[in-house]
């Protein structure tokens, strides 16, 4: 355990600077940004975190679950510095004294008054003051004083949205000054200077992984996929106890660890997903960024865990007297007579929402082309199927559930449900195509009692299936009119079905006008494709019209010897 004794001059200088402060005593140093190194750029991607999530032996990580492995030592060779280097040696005798030649001592006294970011400027300088910073990052003092920065960033009580939170969070600044201290190394070596340091703060500041998160994010701003996917396994093994129980409620059946899943959720939410998760209020970036680092973190299991991990990560949680737990059973069926008050239709969407946020940012990232571009429409659709598929042990998920998840995001996950059932390759493609024709109208349903207008959302995932269907038979009067008939047929039975059990009470004709009103938003489009089918069908017949015509009335032959120009005007005189 480090000490904690603090020398005077560290208690005189406890202030944060402002963004009114005095100028950076870098300002008057000229900087030089060096390129990275290249050696990266033949690295391969490293294996993913948990092929020991498959039914194989869990193998043993080097250099990262050893104890050793994040000592200060195991740090000052990561960093190149000397491991035992003198406090009043003067590094190079032979050169005069100044800025960048002085006793250990003396950059230990200089770095501490300084702020965080004029010491991450300073190590760019020159490769000189670099080791001199490197050599500060790997002493006792350096923990220190993040101890003290991070007690006086919460007596400040600076808010996220705050225009000094960013100026003044030391875990911003430590990630900037890892970040220029490491400019030069390659990223698994980053990645260990990275877990290294890490291991040490969380140790010094009481085990928690609050502010880690924004550090990674300072850390690989502007990095490529690849490389960022190479840190997301060094930041899990910050906490040995996360990877462990990680590995356990992935493998183990839902609900089985139920403290371990709220601790999964909980650390991994601290250390990738630290931006607000309500997609709506968030900006373009925001977005991306968000689905960028969900991304990678579900592409580091195997593909049949993700779904369960992503349930663990958004799924809605409750409260008992043991704890908080994750609610693998909220969106099952169940006896609709028995419903409790906390599984309305409010709460069901509320959750759904939640729920969806990362399935919408995925679709954002991919379709903004900067970032990953793994995640089609299609894998978006079977990563959903997949989160569907892990709560099958308590139960299928209702109808109610499944139409509102489709209705939150139409032209996402709707449209994929369309397509898929609508596979003629399919051998039970009719029985299919009648799900998909009820399952419109439960979704117009939804979308009309939250906006009143269905046909605005529902067009584009519409378009898409009637598209597909022409370009699959290659005419308009198969699967195209089929579809649009069964559409039109499930409306009417719908309307039929709560007349029929229609009672004299306000809800009964309340649900019966509200089917009408809904009916009628989607007329206009449901008479597009009509249209658009009867107008294939008048192109088609057209040239047979023509052919006939011309059997019935051929056309008389010119005559052969047509008269001058002059002779037709002397015989119309």
């Amino acid at each position: 355990m480090f000490r904690q004794t603090e020398p005077p001059v560290r208690l005189m200088t406890r202030k944060r600077k402002t963004i009114e402060s005095t100028p950076l005593i870098t300002d008057f140093f000229s900087t030089v940004k060096r390129e990275r190194s290249q050696i990266q750029t033949k690295q391969t991607v490293s294996q993913k975190l948990d092929e020991s999530l498959e039914d194989t032996p869990i193998p043993p990580q080097p250099d990262y679950d050893c104890g050793p492995a994040f000592s200060l030592e195991a740090l000052r060779t990561l960093l190149q510095v000397p491991l035992k280097p003198s406090l009043n040696a003067i590094p190079d005798k032979n050169a005069p004294v100044g800025l960048e030649n002085m006793p250990k001592n003396v950059y230990s006294y200089i770095f501490t008054v300084l702020d965080m970011r004029s010491v991450s400027t300073l190590s760019l300088v020159s490769t000189k003051m670099s080791s001199r910073v490197r050599g500060y990052v790997s002493t006792y003092e350096f923990y220190r004083r993040m101890q003290l920065d991070h007690l006086d960033f919460l007596n400040e009580s600076f808010r996220p949205d705050d225009d000094e939170f960013l100026e003044n969070d030391p875990f911003i600044a430590c990630g900037a000054l890892i970040k220029s201290i490491t400019i030069t190394l390659s990223t698994e070596t980053r990645a260990k200077v990275f877990l290294n340091i890490c291991r040490n703060l969380r140790n010094q500041l009481g085990g928690s992984l609050q502010g880690f998160g924004r550090m990674l994010e300072t850390v690989t701003e502007n990095w490529k996929f690849e490389e960022r996917r190479i840190m997301i396994k060094a930041a899990i093994l910050i906490d040995l106890d996360l990877r462990r129980a990680l590995i356990k409620v992935l493998t183990a059946g839902a609900g089985h660890f139920v403290g371990l899943e709220m601790k999964v959720r909980s650390g991994l939410t601290q250390l990738f997903l630290t931006n607000d998760q309500d997609v709506n209020e968030m900006t373009p970036k925001e977005v991306i960024d968000f689905g960028a680092w969900l991304s990678i973190l579900l592409r580091n299991v195997v593909e049949k865990h993700q779904g369960r991990l992503y349930y663990i990560l958004f799924g809605p949680a409750r409260s008992s007297k043991k704890g908080e737990f994750v609610d693998w059973s909220y969106f099952c069926e169940e006896d609709r007579t028995n419903i409790s008050q906390f599984k309305n239709e409010p709460n069901y969407k509320k959750f759904l929402t939640a729920l969806l946020n990362g399935v919408r940012a995925l679709r954002v990232m991919n379709n903004s082309k900067s970032t990953d571009n793994y995640w089609t429409g299609r894998k978006v659709y079977h990563m959903f199927l997949r989160v569907i598929e892990a709560c099958e042990e308590r139960g299928n998920w209702s109808e109610l559930a499944s139409s509102m998840a489709l209705s939150i995001d139409p032209s996402g996950l709707f449209s994929e449900y369309l397509v898929t059932c609508l596979d003629a390759r399919r051998s039970d493609y009719t029985r299919y195509m009648v799900e998909a024709a009820e399952m419109v109208c439960l979704v117009r349903i939804h979308l009309y009692r939250w906006s009143s207008t269905p046909a605005t959302f529902l067009a584009e995932p519409l378009h898409h299936a009637f598209g597909h269907l022409a370009q699959q038979d290659g005419h308009y009067d198969g699967s195209y009119k089929q579809f649009l008939e069964l559409i039109w047929r499930a409306q009417k039975l719908r309307l039929k079905g709560l007349v029929k059990s229609a009672k004299n009470t306000i809800q009964s004709s309340d649900l019966i006008r509200e089917e009408l009103d809904g009916q009628l938003s989607m007329t206009r489009l449901m008479c597009e494709f009509g249209n658009t089918m009867a107008l294939n069908q008048q192109g088609l017949q057209l040239p047979q019209v023509l052919d006939a015509n011309r059997d019935n009335f051929p056309i008389i032959d010119a005559d052969p010897h047509p008269l001058e120009e002059d002779e037709q005007l002397d015989e119309i005189h």
